[in-house]
């Protein structure tokens, strides 16, 4: 395959990155080329479509990566088209020399193959034409393929990208997800899109409504997951997700390819084959997507046999109310006196418990005033997990239990970077219950089982309550097999086999 213009489109990717690295337009964007190791993986994914013309979109260019290897993919279908039309957008135009250069690459590439490359560059904004001309129902161009890796920035409540993609009824709370969602509104009919994006949109209720779009639009042909978070770009925290749809009708049955791979290469990929209803469960409300693969099985089954939701034990769970920099002046202090109250934050942590007070950055004390008092909670037995956790850390929920006879006070306030269980805000039934809850949560099977649907740190309200859990009495029961110290990983393990799962 005479491919050899991609090394050279591949190397002055690679120089501009470089070259951006403190640039504003990136910054602004937030936008991440691609290799184009990476991009020729993604097209391959793609199936032939034997027409004589193709229309095919990439709506945030870049340099041109991603095309060129779509282009490259070209040269092993055996039908191949007399004419491709390709429309690329890209905003900043400082990387519009680039692109051109590339795209010129391209054409050569398409002459030898006696392909037409007709390409079409619009240095405009993406979001902004294609939504004002979906909401206008002007003519549009709709396309045989979609290849995108958008930028990541979030999409302000009050911004007009936000006004202008729920006029056409996308709700999407960052660039990624309106790129996604516009684009798949641009698909012909069983045409297909790959993207790569943050895994983030897989889970959590701010995705709620992209996740949704994507399953009323498209259909999940194939999920494919780098194990590492780094493994293609550096600056990105969270995991990375190449997603395959079709503009198609999803079915249960439909079956979708699972992927892993060590690294971008491509040499050593892990696949599965699942069931639609395996990587979104029928009865779940909020969409999840959960990427299981095979080993992961019995770790879902085992988790849908836990007896209880949330609900049903009349236990409730919400993020900490208290945000400390919006605190009136004078109200956190290092140093408490009589009106004041412990603050917890994550930093609180200990072997199983809060442990409080701490000499640290963060201010202790919280004064008690007429401005926080409905954000404060009575004194009690409460189960705290951390909102974010740390990429070193070895488990993603990690729970620890506030003992008001270890912290004495008449009130507590929880930092926004926590979530607390709760009985109608106030404390748990008592401290084996407390106890108990927090075993469970910080046993592997919870760990585990959240990895499947979730790629980042962050552990939101709604995935703890879509997690089962054992009966108040097992609870009670976990609770009475440790004292002071949290056991180590392997003993909650074992505790939790054989007190809850035989």
């Amino acid at each position: 395959m005479e491919t050899k213009f991609l090394e050279e489109i591949d190397s002055n990717s690679e120089e501009v990155s470089i070259k951006r690295l403190n640039n504003a337009n990136r910054d602004a964007n937030e936008q991440f080329f691609t290799p184009v190791s990476v991009g020729l993986y993604m097209s391959s994914m793609f199936k032939p479509i034997i027409k004589s013309t193709i229309y095919f979109l990439d709506p945030g260019a870049g340099v041109g990566n991603l095309t060129a290897s779509f282009i490259a993919s070209i040269y092993n279908w055996a039908k191949k088209p007399k004419v491709i039309i390709a429309v690329l957008y890209e905003i900043d135009d400082s990387l519009l020399p680039e692109l051109r250069r590339s795209m010129d690459y391209c054409v050569d590439f398409c002459k030898n193959m006696d392909v037409e490359l007709r390409v079409v560059i619009k240095n405009e904004d993406f979001i902004k034409i294609s939504a004002e001309a979906l909401k206008e129902n002007k003519e549009i161009t709709k396309y045989d393929y979609i290849i995108l890796n958008p930028p990541y920035k979030k999409l302000g409540v009050s911004s007009l990208y936000k006004k202008l993609t729920l006029d056409i009824n996308i709700d999407v709370s960052n660039y990624y997800a309106a790129f996604v969602a516009l684009s798949l509104k641009l698909l012909k009919k069983k045409s297909q899109l790959i993207s790569i994006t943050p895994r983030s949109f897989c889970n959590g209720l701010h995705f709620k409504a992209f996740r949704k779009i994507i399953l009323e639009s498209a259909k999940i042909e194939k999920l494919h997951k780098f194990k590492f978070r780094n493994d293609i770009f550096n600056d990105v925290l969270q995991e990375t997700l190449i997603m395959f749809l079709t503009n198609n009708k999803q079915k249960a049955s439909d079956k979708v390819e699972i992927i892993e791979s060590n690294n971008d290469d491509f040499s050593n990929l892990v696949k599965a084959r699942k069931e639609f209803s395996d990587v979104v469960f029928p009865n779940d409300n909020e969409n999840i997507i959960r990427i299981i693969k095979e080993e992961d099985t019995k770790i879902v089954d085992t988790m849908h046999k836990m007896p209880c939701r949330i609900e049903e034990l009349g236990i409730n769970v919400s993020t900490g109310p208290v945000v400390d920099f919006r605190e009136k002046l004078g109200l956190l202090s290092y140093e408490g006196d009589l009106l004041s109250i412990p603050i917890i934050y994550p930093e609180n942590f200990g072997e199983g418990f809060i442990i409080w007070p701490i000499v640290g950055r963060k201010p202790g004390h919280l004064k008690e005033d007429s401005s926080n008092f409905n954000r404060l909670r009575p004194s009690g037995f409460y189960v705290l997990v951390k909102r974010f956790s740390s990429p070193e850390e070895k488990r993603r929920v990690v729970a620890s239990v506030y003992d008001p006879f270890k912290v004495r006070s008449q009130y507590v306030a929880f930092d926004n970077k926590l979530n607390y269980f709760h009985v109608e805000k106030s404390g748990l039934g008592g401290l084996n219950i407390a106890k108990g809850l927090s075993l469970y949560l910080n046993s592997s099977l919870v760990d585990h089982y959240f990895r499947t649907f979730s790629g980042s740190t962050q552990v939101n309200v709604s995935d703890l309550k879509g997690l089962k859990y054992p009966t108040v009495d097992n609870m009670e029961i976990l609770g009475e097999s440790y004292g002071d110290i949290l056991p180590s990983q392997k003993q909650i393990d074992i505790t939790v086999r054989d007190l809850v799962l035989q």
